[in-house]
């Protein structure tokens, strides 16, 4: 099978042998070559009007041609291999962390009319975090004919019976609109291809909102781009379901699945939180044999059965290993799935597509619900959220806290436009951290406050805004904004610790006053070398000083590595700091380093300056899988002061490290690696340090 792809719109020849397949989004103009030589000629643009003649003319052809199964009555039956990835995803914040990979081996019988059996033939999976999901069972099979006139997904507890736009039924049900049209051109054979927006006529009801690419000679709908109305989930914590089915043509006349893509992500519908969960599935089918001889009878309607768990087990005649599906490549951020999901926002108003409730509590982590801090006591919080439509919303936190008898607010507004986000915030009593490397958790600081008398922080507190833009640019993602907030520094609140007779750690002052800022941002992945994936992450401040009460210029760049492949006995992460600063930096912009979190077997924070170097790198193995693994870790950190930071320096109590420290341990990860005990120690006259953490993955909403 030939499968050809074009940055736009790609259909390849057919052969006996061959497949001709519908991949690509955008429009082709002119003519390109593609993969094989091959030529893609001459798309025309069209009609921008809903319900024109010409799209309720396809439209209409297309519901003609699914009187026939696959649009065409010669088809009597096939056979045909596929297999597929299927991994469950949590999100925390906008990263995704892969919890579970299964991988699934079909073989398909279809007969005409419509009998059809799916068979589950081999099945391996790898759990990476604690889970206890139990998959519908066609989220582990293939789509057949466009799933029929009505479309069912989780066994109908997630979608049920929404009308498929080619239905009968459809053309008073949906609206259509002519995109373009193209003529591709292989060899000795010219197919065309229309392609056709479809939205409901009532965007309240249930209904798909995407695009159909259809064959203009049989009305064969050879690939379908959509998402749904929130009318549509049946699951109130669905927030979208999206869905990429490509076929192929097959035997020069027969349009049958070939690939699909498959996203869906729930978050709690009562509460906005960063966390959330998305299955995202590919199957693809391997190969065909059409008309052939039938083996068996085939029951009929549409069944999925599945061999015994011994017998997927023994399966070996795998295509791909199973972290070679949609993991690769950025594919995490399904760039296809998220511009169908755009071009459903530009066919429907946004707010048909938001699933789940409007109108939700709010808390943007665990931390801001309880916590304690040495600057604060004891803190309570909570808060509320409004989604005006699937890409805006406002939310407002508040929180009080009991030692200082102060309250804590914020409110902040998002909105996204393609793929760009402008936010803005506002915060009165907000708690800040002096250190540019966070030491641990929030969870981790409230528990260790509490039987230590240490939570790992240097705090001052902020009152004041941020207006903010982000978007791709060069490959990355940048984002620019300006601050101002008046700076104050914090005292020590809490006398005693909530559980012992520890003693606490004094709160070291910052340089008060006003600060206005412009901040820019600037992140990148940067490919693999020696089996490791790059990000690179770099952070700038500056302030001129003319509004405000500082003057100065920071930069920080991190490099962050880790091991390429997923799976395996062994694993390894890498970080790398390098930070300078000019103009007068204010002791609460100074680099720090020393203790948990940078050169553990140090005091913590006992080094600073203007410019910085570190490096922390980790190596791991599992011993019993999930339950124990060891690890080796090792870290080496350098600070020099110089005119622009040596008051602040002074002011704060720290110095620079004269030299390069260095720091190695070892520890045991527990239960998926989200527990980890460590004993490390300061190789340049440091101490033993024992210290308990959590996966740094959690840390964004602890």
């Amino acid at each position: 099978m030939t499968c050809l792809r074009l940055a736009a719109l790609c259909l390849a020849a057919a052969t006996p042998a061959a497949a001709q397949a519908v991949e690509g989004t955008q429009t082709v103009e002119g003519s390109q070559t593609v993969e094989g030589g091959q030529t893609v000629e001459g798309a025309q643009a069209a009609d921008s009007a809903w319900n024109g003649s010409d799209a309720v003319h396809i439209a209409r052809r297309a519901v003609e041609a699914r009187k026939h199964a696959y649009a065409d009555s010669s088809l009597r039956s096939f056979r045909a291999r596929a297999q597929g990835h299927i991994y469950f995803l949590g999100e925390f914040e906008e990263d995704r962390e892969l919890v579970r990979a299964d991988q699934v081996a079909l073989q398909i019988s279809w007969e005409a009319p419509d009998r059809a059996l799916q068979t589950i033939v081999g099945r391996r999976h790898e759990v990476r975090l604690p889970t206890r999901i139990q998959y519908h069972i066609d989220h582990l099979s293939l789509v057949l004919d466009n799933f029929g006139d009505r479309i069912r997904l989780g066994e109908g507890d997630e979608v049920w019976n929404v009308l498929h736009p080619a239905a009968r039924g459809a053309l008073r049900y949906y609206e259509y609109r002519l995109v373009d049209s193209f003529e591709i051109r292989v060899r000795d054979r010219v197919t065309h291809v229309d392609r056709v927006d479809v939205r409901p006529r009532d965007s309240a009801l249930p209904g798909v909102v995407g695009t159909m690419y259809v064959d203009s000679e049989s009305g064969a709908i050879a690939r379908l781009r959509v998402t749904f109305t929130s009318a549509s989930y049946r699951d109130p914590d669905l927030e979208y379901i999206t869905l990429d089915l490509r076929s192929a043509l097959w035997d020069g006349r027969y349009w049958l699945p070939y690939e699909q893509d498959l996203e869906i992500r729930r978050q709690l519908s009562w509460l906005s939180f960063p966390v959330g969960s998305v299955i995202r599935t590919r199957i693809r089918v391997l190969d065909y044999e059409i008309n052939g001889v039938p083996q068996y009878r085939i029951a009929s309607g549409e069944r999925i059965a599945s061999l015994p768990a011994p017998t997927l087990a023994e399966y070996e005649e795998w295509e791909t290993p199973l972290y070679a599906g949609p993991l690769g490549e950025n594919e995490l951020s399904d760039h296809e799935l998220a511009q169908t999901r755009a071009r459903a926002r530009e066919l429907v108003k946004p707010q048909a597509l938001l699933g789940g409730e409007r109108l939700q509590l709010h808390l943007p982590n665990a931390s801001s619900a309880v916590r304690a801090r040495r600057a604060e006591g004891i803190l309570l919080g909570g808060g509320g959220a409004y989604r005006l439509d699937e890409r805006s919303e406002l939310s407002f936190w508040g929180g009080y806290a009991f030692g200082r008898e102060r309250p804590q607010l914020r409110l902040g507004a998002d909105r996204w436009s393609g793929s760009w986000r402008v936010s803005a915030e506002g915060f009165y009593n907000a708690l800040q951290d002096v250190g540019s490397f966070q030491a641990a958790s929030g969870l981790t600081q409230t528990l260790s406050l509490a039987l230590e008398g240490e939570d790992y922080t240097d705090p001052y507190f902020e009152h004041g805004g941020r207006l903010g833009v982000s978007g791709p640019v060069l490959g990355g993602r940048v984002g620019v904004g300006l601050a101002a907030a008046s700076h104050r520094s914090a005292d020590l609140i809490m006398q005693t610790v909530l559980i012992g007779q520890a003693e606490l750690r004094p709160v070291r002052p910052i340089d008060d006053g006003t600060l206005v800022a412009l901040e820019a941002s600037f992140e990148r992945e940067l490919g693999r070398i020696l089996h490791t994936a790059w990000r690179m992450e770099l952070d700038g401040e500056a302030s001129a000083g003319v509004i405000g009460d500082f003057g100065f210029t920071r930069a920080l760049l991190t490099l962050l590595g880790e091991r390429a492949e997923a799976g395996g006995d062994w694993d390894w992460t890498a970080r790398l700091g390098l930070g300078a600063a000019g103009g007068e930096l204010p002791a609460q912009r100074l680099f720090l380093l020393g203790g948990r979190g940078t050169l553990p077997g140090y005091a913590f924070r006992s080094w600073g300056g203007d410019r910085v170097a570190w490096l922390e790198a980790d190596v791991s193995r599992a011993l019993v899988d999930p339950w124990v693994g060891i690890h080796a870790l090792g870290s080496m950190g350098w600070t020099d002061l110089t005119s622009v930071g040596q008051s602040a320096a002074d002011r704060f109590g720290v110095a620079q490290t004269v030299g390069t420290k260095a720091s190695a341990g070892v520890g045991l990860g527990l239960f998926y690696d989200i527990l980890r005990i460590d004993l490390a120690r300061g190789l340049d006259g440091g101490e033993w340090a024992l210290f308990v953490s959590l996966n740094r993955a959690l840390w964004s909403v602890l």
